[in-house]
């Protein structure tokens, strides 16, 4: 399975309308699945609950809930990567990244940028999953689980990403 045919679902979190709109016009049109934008943290919160995206873009500046609270609240509930998307500098985009953003996007922004990013955190966290799934599969046959970075390496080299499939119980 090459990395670029996985579907990519990206949740929006931005209180300005205009900025949303144009957010889902750039990351639909780059080929994204866009879940319904939340205009708040308290809404990114109970989205990113409801529709598990891939990947999360979240401005800083929100209403009701701050974007650094916000990124908390969600990273609690599950690893997903968490782009954040702001104006402001400083002790703000600290506070971001000590809360667990995978990276920041300055506004005003350039589309292409967002998309980059976005495209990078997913890939990082899809890397991080197969090697998990290779050194989970390693150890399991009594190989080193440091072997996995050099196997994970060359499957993504190759376009692939490695999975483990849990076995479902048999229907009753």
């Amino acid at each position: 399975m090459s990395l670029a045919a996985a579907p990519t679902s990206v949740l929006t979190v931005e209180d300005d309308p205009i900025i949303r709109a144009d957010l889902r016009l750039v990351l639909e049109t780059a080929g994204f699945d866009v879940c319904p934008d939340a205009r708040d943290g308290v809404e990114a919160v109970e989205l990113a609950r409801e529709h598990e995206p891939d990947v999360i873009l979240l401005d800083l500046g929100l209403p009701r809930l701050g974007g650094v609270d916000a990124t908390r609240l969600i990273l609690a509930d599950r690893d997903v990567p968490i782009v954040a998307l702001t104006g402001m500098s400083g002790s703000l985009v600290e506070e971001a990244m000590d809360a667990g953003v995978t990276s920041v996007v300055r506004k005003p922004f350039a589309g292409g940028a967002v998309v980059h990013a976005l495209q990078d955190a997913v890939i990082a966290r899809r890397r991080r999953a197969s090697n998990d799934a290779i050194a989970e599969l390693l150890c399991l046959l009594g190989y080193p689980a440091d072997w996995s970075k050099e196997l994970e390496q060359s499957a993504y080299d190759r376009g692939q990403v490695w999975r483990l499939a849990r076995r479902s119980e048999p229907a009753a």
